[in-house]
């Protein structure tokens, strides 16, 4: 249909008119001014628009993340946040990179696996202990593996525990059954108010086997001509002395006269789960030539590990993160404490918040203790126990202690560069 004659009029008046308008100075500065002001505000709301979208997207995310790491992962990392560096969980420290480097090499599978590697593992382990000791060094899949292969000398002489040292090791075990079925009978002599040399009269061509599970020092006893060896268990300890005078170590044992040395080659020690024998050269190799060796000694990987964590301890032990991490300072810990109880604080979260000065340890029982921080912290509507377990079974898992009414973060076995990864598995993603 035809527009109408006076419709076509009415728009062109309109037209018209708008044109006039618009031509006039004063709306056009109007139209101007508003378009300004709409082109300023613009950015602004887009800007804030977009940051709630990315705060969203990576809470989102990080959701996602944190639940696909739950539930696919196999090996959940964690940050012990429990004072205590020898826990049930973990210790939450990783290996040095050196080390996890050299063990990856081995486990490829595309490298000598024969008598040349572990000919050159011995030589270097060697080089680690005091020139003209006579000792030599066996490296076992484990600490209790490393207990086990020490018993195979019973057939050589007896082995006698005595019984002010028929401790409990720190996995619950008491020492005469931590040496494995493989030793029918470990004969105990002596009482449990200390140990006197007369203890030991009547036995000939023994191994008076001695412990420190951390109540007290272990002090090896002067036998004087008699056919004895003695051997020290120790559950935590380093090869060398440290500065650290009240942790013991392989090197300090010997020189007080300790014939063996039995410890762990991780924990304080730094190096992967393993053990490691130390004895007269002749002893352990008749230990390396049983039968049952090839069941206890430690795969080329674990070994290579291990050797190269000891090197680095003799050379630069700041490079171990274990030993790193028991060097830190007090002020270091109390300033890192405060910036996490800032932030923690912020947090919807938390109820209340304070830092504490507890000390930290290496085991949960032991005397091993050094000076410390925490944050105590309340959650809002959820109980201490419950937040506990929570945590424990988040992604990473945070292993922390319960207090009463209040969850305790201790930081000495939490690294500087995990602050804020801990700060966020507790308080959430928090922009201050």
């Amino acid at each position: 249909m035809a527009i109408p004659p006076w419709t076509i009029e009415l728009l062109r008046r309109g037209l018209s008119d708008a044109a006039r308008k618009a031509s006039e100075p004063a709306t056009f500065e109007r139209i101007k001014n508003q378009a300004s002001e709409i082109l300023q505000d613009l950015p602004q709301t887009a800007a804030r628009g977009i940051d709630a979208v990315v705060r969203s997207a990576e809470a989102g995310k990080k959701s996602v993340e944190r639940w696909s790491r739950k539930h696919t992962t196999l090996a959940i990392p964690i940050l012990n946040a429990s004072g205590v560096l020898i826990s049930d969980y973990g210790r939450g420290v990783p290996l040095a990179a050196p080390a996890a480097e050299v063990g990856a090499e081995f486990l490829l599978g595309d490298t000598i696996s024969s008598g040349l590697i572990r000919d050159r593992f011995e030589r270097r382990l060697q080089k680690l202990l005091p020139a003209g000791g006579g000792q030599a060094i066996a490296v076992t899949s484990n600490f209790s593996a490393a207990l086990t292969a020490f018993s195979l000398l019973v057939r050589q002489r007896q082995l006698v525990v005595h019984r002010s040292h028929a401790v409990r090791l720190p996995d619950g075990r008491p020492l005469p059954e931590a040496f494995g079925t493989l030793l029918p009978v470990i004969q105990e002599v002596g009482g449990t108010d200390g140990v006197r040399e007369g203890d030991f009269n009547g036995l000939d061509s023994f191994c008076a086997i001695m412990a420190d599970d951390g109540r007290s020092p272990a002090e090896p006893i002067d036998f004087g001509s008699r056919d004895a060896y003695q051997a020290v268990v120790l559950p935590v300890a380093t090869l060398a002395s440290t500065a650290f005078p009240d942790i013991p170590s392989a090197e300090a044992m010997l020189t007080a006269g300790a014939d063996f040395v039995i410890m762990p080659g991780d924990g304080i020690c730094g190096g992967p789960p393993s053990g490691i024998l130390i004895g007269p050269e002749s002893e352990v190799q008749r230990i390396r030539s049983c039968a049952a060796w090839d069941s206890l000694k430690a795969n080329d990987a674990i070994e290579a590990m291990t050797l190269v964590t000891l090197e680095l301890a003799a050379s630069h032990a700041d490079a171990i993160p274990v030993r790193s991490l028991l060097a830190t300072g007090e002020e270091n810990l109390k300033g890192r404490a405060e910036r996490l109880a800032t932030r923690l604080s912020g947090s919807d979260r938390i109820k209340t918040c304070q830092v504490t000065a507890e000390e930290a340890r290496l085991t949960s029982r032991g005397r091993w203790r050094l000076p410390s921080r925490q944050v105590r912290l309340r959650h809002e509507s959820m109980s201490a126990a419950t937040w506990r377990q929570e945590l424990i079974e988040d992604s990473p898992s945070v292993i922390a202690n319960v207090d009463g009414d209040d969850l305790c973060l201790d930081l000495r076995w939490i690294a500087a560069a995990d602050d804020a990864k801990l700060g966020e598995a507790i308080g959430g993603r928090i922009d201050l």
